[in-house]
This record gives C-alpha cells, structure tokens and sequence, in this order.
C-alpha cells in the first residue's frame, strides 16, 4: 500500500481513540519491563505515539514509509527513519523489542510474513517482537468496516483482519516463538481517530472495566501476540 494513502491518514487533526488508549496502556507495561537503555523499532511507526513512551529510557527507532508520519513521529523517537518494512535499514539481531500495530493486516499472504521474518531478522536473539492487527472475530468491528466500505468511507486502504490462530501461524511461519496472546479494546468505541461521543477522561475510567474480561484475544478490536526470536 501507497505513502499516499498514509500521507492522507497522519496530516489529519486526529483524536486519540479508544483503542490508542488501550494500545498506550499496553505499551507501558512492556517499557517498564525492559532493561534500561535497550534498543526499540516501531516498525511502521506512525505518528510514534507510543515510541513517546518508550524514549525516555531506551534508544528509539521509528520506522515507516510516510514522511508525513515521520514529521510528526520526530518528537517522539530518536531515530525517525524513511523506509519499507521489507527491508528495514539495520543489520541483523540489531534492536531488543521490534513491534507495530494496524501493519501486518494491509499485506496479502505471503508478504505478511514476509514482513515478520523481516522484523524478526533485526531482532537480537531471545529479543521480542509484538504485532497487533485486527481481530477477525470482533463483530462491531466486521459491522462497522463493512459499512464503512459500502459508504466508500473506508481510508486505511486494502486490509484483512486476522484470528488468533492465523497471526500465531504467521508469526511460526517467519521463524518466532510465540508467548502470549491478547486482545485489546473489547468494548464498543466511543471514539475513533475522528470521531469522539465522549471526551477522554471519561472514556478512559469507563475503558478499565475491561480488566476483567477473561480471553480478549477472541473478541476484542484487536488481536495481537507477544513472540521470542530463538536464540
């Protein structure tokens, strides 16, 4: 998919959706786990909203193919780099953790795993690497994307969505170890990147009752895995 269609997405005035609170959280659990001063990739990076997270500790590197998103990621990472996820610009067994989320699901089998074993190759051995991409068992969100496509309001471009079971056999098809996996945002949004029903401070205490939903990989927005890279 085109720098076009990302250049579009990342100049927009964006609100900070339900899911990117959900991600966000996640994302700081994972920082607080790793040692200080590791090095991190986001590959595909965005506007770097959770490398803004992760920089303060650690050597940061965002990675993605608009520089659109680049302009904005470049105050939340210190490393912005211009490139394709096929062939990420670093040498092998390069970064401690290696992730994205909304990345993997725009590219067509095999060129998904093509894209993790990639991700895997710059990861050092028993490092990390986490990918997030929609969950196909989510009904609201198969509802929604549906409508969105008849209405020819849909801006995220060609994209397939992933059960469990199909992201754990990519992820051992390019070559890692699966550990975890976990589903984020199970509850109906009441904000999107551009849409907002209620503001942030309320959708986030109203988000925390998700705790304590058991097996969120199988019906979440979101399905998303934690793998090791063998040593």
């Amino acid at each position: 998919m085109g720098e076009e269609v990302w250049d579009r997405v990342w100049t927009k005035n964006l609100i900070t959706s339900d899911y990117s609170l959900k991600y966000l959280a996640f994302m700081q659990d994972i920082e607080a786990s790793l040692p200080e001063g590791s090095f991190v990739l986001e590959a595909g990076c965005g506007t770097g909203q959770t490398l803004a997270l992760l920089s303060s500790r650690h050597n940061t590197v965002g990675l993605d193919i608009s520089r659109a998103a680049l302009n904005l990621a470049r105050n939340s990472c210190k490393n912005p780099v211009l490139g394709s996820i096929f062939e990420i610009p670093f040498e092998d067994n390069t970064f401690d953790l290696v992730y994205n989320s909304g990345v993997i699901e725009h590219f067509v089998d095999p060129t998904n795993v093509n894209a993790i074993r990639e991700m895997a190759r710059v990861t050092r051995p028993s490092g990390k690497v986490i990918i997030i991409v929609p969950n196909t068992l989510c009904l609201w969100y198969k509802a929604g994307k549906t409508i969105a496509v008849m209405m020819k309001n849909f801006e995220f471009g060609y994209e397939e969505d992933y059960s469990p079971k199909r992201l754990k056999t990519a992820a051992a098809r390019a070559g890692l170890v699966v550990e975890k996996a976990f589903g984020l945002q199970a509850l109906p949004p009441l904000a999107t990147n551009d849409r907002e029903v209620v503001g942030v401070d309320l959708r986030r205490k109203f988000g925390r009752i998700e705790s304590v939903f058991p097996f969120r990989q199988y019906y979440a927005y979101t399905v998303g895995i934690i793998a090791r890279k063998p040593e």
